[in-house]
């Protein structure tokens, strides 16, 4: 029954990231992220107050459609620290035929790196390969840097959505920096403008008042109420005091990624001039999406590895 719940939870939270569904393929088997959450329910372990259930909703399928055999695979998660962590049955949840949701017991703060999917068990299933995540959304300017990590909750009470960001935000000014929950805006597909609040209708808190020295960062989640159920976040708006503004483009429906696989190997040991023979394949996929990352952030920089502990 949890796990149809959460299957339930699962049609209402949008995805974490943007550039979803991932895909990729050994040259056998064909493997689709279409998005991860975290959920929240999970109390499965004496250690539930540091760790939770970072669910990957995936579908796995053969090239030779002809081969109805079930595909035999374990995977793993590695995170932005190069952690690995393993599933097992009891968190490999079968939705329909092929698709399917993956939970791995992670600390809460981790962001996820990479997919693998080993199918040394399965005779016909072809070489370990490995679905990397999109890279982490950030806008940046002189005063500031906001780091997006993905949704923390959705919710639908009656007519109305509540839902909940995981956000870093860093002074990069000479002065202190005085930040509240009422700074922020999300914006829908539509256009249409909701105020963050530092608390939800059920009494959780978000983010409270506070100042940031120079240099100083802070995480915390970003509680928005009274959403339509229709509504997509698509823009994360941050407000100084001097009506001047910094936006983050956070709309999860960007569309299909693909990428060449990595076989047998560290996702992230390649050579520049291997990195650029595997791009070779989806060269117009790549331009397309760094046209966009260049749109989005207002920085060249990403968020260094290791920014799980923010």
């Amino acid at each position: 029954m949890r796990w149809l719940a959460l299957a339930l939870f699962m049609i209402l939270i949008p995805v974490i990231a943007q550039d979803y569904p991932l895909q990729m393929s050994n040259g056998v088997v064909n493997c689709t992220i279409f998005g991860s959450f975290k959920d929240p329910g999970f109390s499965g372990s004496t250690y539930s107050d540091s760790y939770s259930v970072l669910v990957v909703d995936t579908r796995l399928t053969r090239i030779n459609e002809s081969d109805k055999a079930p595909i035999r695979a374990a995977y793993s998660l590695t995170d932005g620290n190069d952690r690995v962590f393993q599933t097992n049955s009891e968190y490999i949840k079968e939705l329909q035929p092929g698709r399917r949701l993956i939970g791995f017991v992670v600390p809460k703060e981790t962001i996820a790196k990479s997919l693998t999917i080993d199918l040394s068990q399965d005779k016909a299933g072809g070489e370990q390969f490995s679905l990397r995540f999109p890279v982490l959304v950030n806008s940046s300017n002189g005063n500031m840097t906001l780091l997006y990590y993905g949704m923390l909750r959705s919710s639908i009470n009656s007519y109305k959505k509540t839902i909940e960001l995981d956000v870093a935000i860093t002074n990069n000014g000479t002065k202190k920096l005085a930040i509240a929950a009422d700074n922020f805006t999300l914006k829908d597909q539509w256009g249409w403008n909701y105020e963050s609040k530092e608390y939800d209708t059920y009494g959780k808190r978000g983010m409270s008042e506070m100042v940031l020295e120079q240099n100083e960062t802070i995480r915390s989640g970003l509680i928005f109420n009274s959403i339509s159920p229709l509504s997509r976040p698509v823009e994360l708006v941050y407000r100084y005091s001097n009506n001047s503004s910094l936006t983050m483009n956070i709309d999860s429906e960007a569309g299909l990624v693909s990428a060449i696989p990595d076989t047998k190997g560290c996702v992230d040991c390649e050579s520049p001039k291997d990195a650029a023979s595997n791009l070779a394949g989806s060269i117009k996929a790549t331009k397309a999406r760094l046209a966009k990352v260049k749109k989005v952030n207002s920085t060249e920089e990403t968020a260094p590895k290791g920014r799980d502990e923010l």
